[in-house]
């Protein structure tokens, strides 16, 4: 078996979402290309963190703030988590920016910048 890097399993891991529809790209300013979640993959991806949550032990919330630290160890399934609770509650503030409703969320994780006290 051979040892990859953060990146490498990063590529793979939306590699696969993009191979099974749960994300599509989306030419944003500047000629950026983003990755929307599709209505389909936001409904698989939370039964997938509740899923990993359960089998890992650990928050999908808390696995997002150590990879936007960069403490986050290079596990395949560790980091997956943490990105689709990153994208996840991305895609989801989009739509309510945009007016949209939705339910209750899966999972929740602060934007950065918010006070530990604004929190309590």
């Amino acid at each position: 078996m051979e040892l990859k890097n953060l990146e490498q399993i990063r590529a793979e891991i939306l590699q696969s979402w993009l191979r099974n529809a749960w994300v599509y790209p989306v030419e944003g300013p500047n000629e950026q290309t983003y990755l929307r979640l599709t209505p389909g993959g936001r409904l698989k991806m939370r039964r997938r963190i509740g899923e990993l949550e359960s089998s890992l032990g650990v928050s999908g919330g808390e696995l997002a703030k150590q990879e936007e630290a960069g403490t986050l160890p290079a596990e395949r399934d560790k980091l997956e988590l943490a990105m689709m609770v990153q994208s996840y509650t991305s895609e989801r503030r989009f739509i309510e920016s945009q007016g949209g409703s939705l339910g209750t969320p899966a999972v929740q994780v602060e934007p950065a910048g918010q006070d530990d006290e604004e929190n309590e």
